[in-house]
């Protein structure tokens, strides 16, 4: 079967390969660390492909060297204030649209996940590393805050303690340590993350269907925190639709024989 390219920005590819789509930062040469224009290219790619019924898509990046160095530093030097700012609120919306996308996510990781990069991450449903990965938050040694979610999602994932240490002390992690400590969820050979990756996707595509997925979805981060009575009312709401389907009957019946 072939790949379709749905978009092929200078900074971001989305290709869609039957019912799992593919987002690739292409910034290889600046370690697929992110500015303004690749920011921007990758909330639109996110917003197109919610309106495509995909159930999955696989977040990656050209090379081995780094999955994304975060923020383009050389970049961020050169703007004004005025696009610094900017780029703090592309950053948190970029983020934002990764985490709460209506499609499962899986990071494909190779090479540096630091800042930005492991806030990427962090904002997928499922990670997916080289045993050769480096994880971490450096932002504090270079004058800058993790302002892309980190505060928040690396205490869910590992816990306050040890999201601590890695943000306030900026100490970096490999693979098997990210692993044990629950911040990454597989690790793999190097060189094989995307591959990997795919196998996973195309088997998960085969078994759910795109709208179970958003709903899901959609219950995990409106229901978060919010009174028990509220997140289960929600839960039946959303169950109702989706029993009410034609493809949920279809599913059951199968199940069933």
């Amino acid at each position: 079967m072939s790949v379709d390219t749905i978009l092929d920005d200078s900074d971001i590819r989305l290709t869609l390969d039957q019912n799992v789509a593919e987002l690739t930062i292409n910034r290889d040469r600046r370690r697929n660390s992110l500015d303004n224009p690749a920011l921007e290219a990758m909330i639109g790619a996110i917003e197109h492909l919610s309106a495509l019924n995909v159930p999955v898509c696989i977040v990656a990046s050209e090379g081995t060297r780094a999955f994304c160095a975060g923020s383009d530093l050389k970049a961020l030097v050169d703007y004004n204030i005025r696009d610094k700012v900017r780029h703090t609120s592309l950053f948190q919306k970029a983020m934002m649209a990764v985490d709460e996308a209506p499609f499962a996510t899986i990071a494909a990781i190779e090479g540096f996940c630091l800042g930005g990069g492991l806030e990427l991450a962090l904002g997928c449903d499922l990670r997916i590393a080289s045993d050769e990965a480096t994880f971490g938050f450096p932002e504090i040694t270079v004058g800058a805050l993790p302002t892309g979610g980190g505060t928040l999602r690396a205490p869910r994932a590992i816990g306050m303690a040890r999201a601590r240490e890695m943000l306030v002390f900026a100490e970096p992690v490999d693979a098997p340590t990210a692993r044990d400590i629950g911040l990454i969820s597989k690790t793999c050979s190097p060189g094989t993350a995307r591959s990997t990756a795919r196998e996973i996707a195309k088997d998960y595509a085969n078994r759910v269907s795109s709208r179970s997925v958003a709903l899901l979805k959609g219950l995990l981060h409106n229901g978060y925190a919010t009174p028990e009575r509220t997140t289960a009312a929600m839960a039946a709401l959303s169950d109702q639709i989706l029993l009410e389907s034609e493809e949920s009957k279809e599913k059951m019946g199968s199940a069933l024989t």
